[in-house]
This record gives C-alpha cells, sequence and structure tokens, in this order.
C-alpha cells in the first residue's frame, strides 16, 4: 500500500474536493480499526498517514492483548466478565487509569478479541495467561498474543481494509504530513491541510479522529513535556507528536504529566542521546536475585534492590534526575553470581570493561568513582554500608538478598538509564473519546485514540498487561460504528 509520486498527488487532489465523513489522521493500530467500522456501516474515509506505509507501531509490537469474554477463553472454561476486568485495571494500574476509559475498553475488548480471532489471530497454545513472568498478574487468565505479535495483527488489519481502498471506500493518502486542523467560527474541527509538493491542501470532513501516535521520537517534545531527555530511540519514527501539536494548537489539553514510565533502565550504545538500546542488565529479582548494588549520581544507593514489586523500583529510579544508576560489583561478585545479562559469557562481558561508555572498572573504589563521575568518598562510604550490611544480616534499605561483600577488586561500574518507548502524555478526552480544552468543554467533532491519548490513561504508572493496544484496537472499532455518539 504505497503511493508513486504522480498518482500520490493526484488523489491528494481529487480528496480535497470531497467531504468526508471521517478523516482520520494516522493509519496505525487505531485508525485502521475505526477505518474498517467506519465503512462496514456505509461511511466515506480519508485515511491519511506520515508514512509510507500502513500500520504504525503494530510493526514493532508484540501484540499483547486482553479482554474478558473470549473465544480463546471460552475453549478452556475460563469465567471471566468485563466487571473483572475493569477491576484488575484499576489495580494493576495503582489507582491510576482513567476510570472511564477503563470501563469503556474493559465492556468492549473482549468482543474486539474475538474478531481478531475471528479473522486468524492465533493464540499462542498455553493462552491466555494472567501474566508474563511479571509480578502484575491478573485475576483469571486473559492475557494473549499471536506468535506473530504486532504483525499478526497487521495482516489482519491489511487484509480487511485492502478491498475498501480497491473499491475507494476509503481513500488513502501516505506521506501525507498533516500541518494543522481546520476550524470554523466556533472553533468545531472542520478538516485538515497538509502540504503536498510545495501546495498546501484542504481536506474537509464531518468528524475528524486523530490517531498518529506518540511523542517518544521528537527529542526536543518528549524532553519538553517530560522534563527529561529522551535517551533512547526506539519507538516506531513516526512517533513524533503531530497530533498533540495539531490539537493543542485548537486548544486541546494534556494529561499524563505524572505518569512518566522509565521502566528499571538499559545499557545504551553511548552517551550521546537518543541512543539506541545496547543490552540489558537483568534487574528483575523474581528471575535473578540482585548481587550487586545501585548507585546514583551522588554515589548513594537510592533503592532496595531486591526490592519485589517493580513499581517500589521503577518510582524509585523516576525520582532520580537523571533517570540514571551504576551497577556496581567486584570480581568476587562477577565469579559467583549468575551472570547479569542474558545470553552474554563473562568473557563477552569482561571484553567490554573499558571499551564501551557503559561499562567501567578499576582497581579501587575512588579510581571507579572518578571513571564513572561520582564522589569517590561517597562511593567508598555506601559500599562500606552496604559491606557491613552483608555482615549483620541487616540493610537500611531493607535489602534482604545480601549474598557477598564488595571487596575484591578489580571493581566494575555498569551504566543502566531509564527511558520508555511509550508516551504516557496524551490529549484528554471524555468517554465518547471527543477531544477536550482546559476548561472540560468539548472540541467539536475531533475525536481520539490509540497512544495519542498517552499511554497513562490506560495503565496508570503500572504494568497493565495487553492495555496499550487493546484500547487503540477498541476505541478505533467504537468510532468507526459511531457506538459513542
Amino acid at each position: 500500500m504505497k503511493h508513486d509520486t504522480f498518482a500520490f498527488a493526484e488523489l491528494a487532489h481529487q480528496a480535497a474536493k470531497e467531504t468526508w465523513d471521517y478523516l482520520i489522521i494516522g493509519a496505525g493500530t487505531a485508525g485502521l480499526t475505526a477505518a474498517i467500522f467506519a465503512v462496514k456501516r456505509g461511511a466515506k474515509v480519508l485515511l491519511v498517514d506520515a508514512a509510507n506505509d500502513i500500520g504504525g507501531t503494530l510493526h514493532l509490537s508484540a501484540g499483547q492483548l486482553s479482554g474478558a469474554g473470549t473465544h480463546t477463553q471460552a475453549k478452556k472454561g475460563i469465567v471471566d466478565s468485563p466487571k473483572q476486568h475493569f477491576d484488575d485495571i484499576m489495580r494493576l494500574s495503582n489507582g491510576k487509569a482513567d476510570p472511564s476509559l477503563a470501563k469503556l475498553v474493559a465492556d468492549n475488548a473482549g468482543d474486539t478479541i474475538n474478531w481478531l480471532l475471528e479473522g486468524g489471530l492465533t493464540p499462542l497454545a498455553d493462552h491466555p495467561i494472567a501474566s508474563e513472568g511479571n509480578s502484575a498478574a491478573y485475576s483469571v487468565a486473559r492475557y494473549l498474543w499471536d506468535k506473530e505479535q504486532g504483525r499478526a495483527i497487521l495482516r489482519i488489519l491489511r487484509r480487511e481494509v485492502a478491498p475498501f481502498i480497491e473499491q475507494k471506500k476509503v481513500s488513502l493518502l501516505l506521506n501525507t504530513r498533516i500541518s494543522l486542523l481546520s476550524t470554523d467560527a466556533h472553533g468545531a474541527t472542520i478538516g485538515a491541510q497538509a502540504q503536498v509538493g510545495n501546495k498546501y491542501i484542504s481536506f474537509s470532513a464531518k468528524r475528524t479522529i486523530l490517531s498518529s501516535g506518540g511523542y517518544a521520537m521528537n527529542p526536543a517534545l518528549f524532553e519538553r513535556l517530560i522534563k527529561r531527555p529522551a535517551y533512547a530511540a526506539t519507538a516506531y519514527p513516526f512517533s513524533r507528536g503531530d497530533g498533540l501539536n495539531l490539537a493543542t494548537a485548537t486548544g486541546a489539553v494534556l494529561r499524563g504529566g505524572d505518569l512518566h514510565r522509565p521502566g528499571s533502565g538499559s545499557i545504551l550504545t553511548s552517551n550521546q542521546f537518543p541512543a539506541k538500546v545496547y543490552a540489558r542488565f537483568n534487574t528483575d529479582p523474581h528471575q535473578r536475585k540482585p548481587w550487586e548494588i545501585w548507585v546514583n549520581d551522588t554515589a548513594k544507593r537510592f533503592v532496595r534492590e531486591d526490592a519485589p514489586n517493580i513499581l517500589e523500583r521503577q518510582q524509585a529510579l523516576l525520582e532520580e534526575p537523571s533517570l540514571r544508576y551504576r551497577i556496581v560489583f567486584d570480581q568476587g561478585i562477577l565469579d559467583a553470581s549468575p551472570l547479569g545479562i542474558s545470553g552474554w559469557t563473562k568473557a563477552k562481558m569482561l571484553a567490554h570493561f573499558g571499551n564501551h561508555e557503559m561499562f567501567s572498572v578499576a582497581n579501587s573504589i575512588a579510581s571507579l568513582a572518578t571513571k564513572i563521575g561520582v564522589d569517590a568518598d561517597t562511593l567508598q562510604s555506601t559500599v562500606v554500608t552496604y559491606n557491613a550490611a552483608v555482615q549483620s544480616g541487616f540493610d537500611p534499605l531493607g535489602r534482604l538478598h545480601l549474598p557477598l561483600k564488595i571487596d575484591t577488586p578489580p571493581y566494575f561500574a555498569i551504566t543502566h538509564i531509564g527511558h520508555s518507548a511509550t508516551s504516557s502524555i496524551g490529549l484528554c478526552v471524555d468517554n465518547k473519546l471527543r477531544v477536550l480544552k482546559a476548561d472540560g468543554t468539548v472540541i467539536a467533532n475531533l475525536f481520539a485514540a490509540g497512544e495519542i491519548l498517552g499511554s497513562g490513561v490506560n495503565v496508570g504508572n503500572g504494568f497493565v498487561p495487553g492495555m496499550m493496544l487493546t484500547p487503540a484496537l477498541t476505541f478505533g472499532r467504537l468510532l468507526g460504528q459511531d457506538r459513542l455518539a
């Protein structure tokens, strides 16, 4: 589904002559689904995307879904309900998911997943499950995905939308970046404008849906919104925040700034940001208990490294101004502990120290401190205090796993930096997915679905399995079906 230049320009100019029932900006998870269901009930749809192909984040997504009342649950005799799903969403999001939207998802997610199952989605044999080895788990098994992950969902959406494009019931414009939303004298959205070649073309529509994704690949916008650098470039390349800029220019308000989730960090390729993820040290105590200590930019430990609740560890990192910490250990720990980086050998790890920006080694704690840019006296004190905890069996931070002192040179440090491929901040909408202004009033004819709503609206500051894709698909379906009017 790609355009040649001449055909695209002709198609764009033709689209500008029509008045569309729906203008959908973003042909990803939510946008494709909205287009499919809108056309099924006879609507005329103009579908626009800045990329050269449809699919958005489905090209990269793990494809994880969750819903109550699915065919997969029924085959295994699993009893579930939307109410249970809603309760789990609110519990796992630490009460921070938007309850009205959580209910909207929970009430309709089962039907969304069943539609995909009937379209050929094939969950893994043991699915659904309650969790994926994470401390966050559903009360019943409702979490599933196909072995082909997000690509399996995209394959279904491609097949569904293709005949509508061929029949010209959907007009698809790729490589088209919307520059502004058009409004009437009363502030109602009446379409949008895009630059095509050296000309600006206006598209008219009765309803406009913003489904253009997040902002994780726009470093400047990311830092402005989150107040932290965009350390890692790991998201979909077109997650540039265009939809947020378009909507806020017409008075829309954002929310979710307090719900950024940096995870437990990664080893990045370099200190030149944004960088790529190079590797990850296993920081999950359910998989590998920590032998090392974690120190922040002040050379102090900042969290109980073996805290069983992932939220406690993530929130502690979120309080660090740089979202950065060093995993510190010695030769004795390296020799005795399970290796911290999955798939690596001890020789491979040793080869990185002194040869990679994120791996440091020294023959003394003071020298190590200099190499990682922290105060030597403070780091020495931190290590001495930790060693005393190992000796006594009592750690001031409450850590229980205290296997070895850090006292055998050489000493090592691996830098981990917190980052996120998702966008916690998004547009504020009501329970009909209408975009809202700061005073709570609706921007007429403007709707939003998908990650442009912000990940925090669905998962709070926690981890809620399957609650990124499922809301995008479900909200797109409901908007296309006009079920929210």
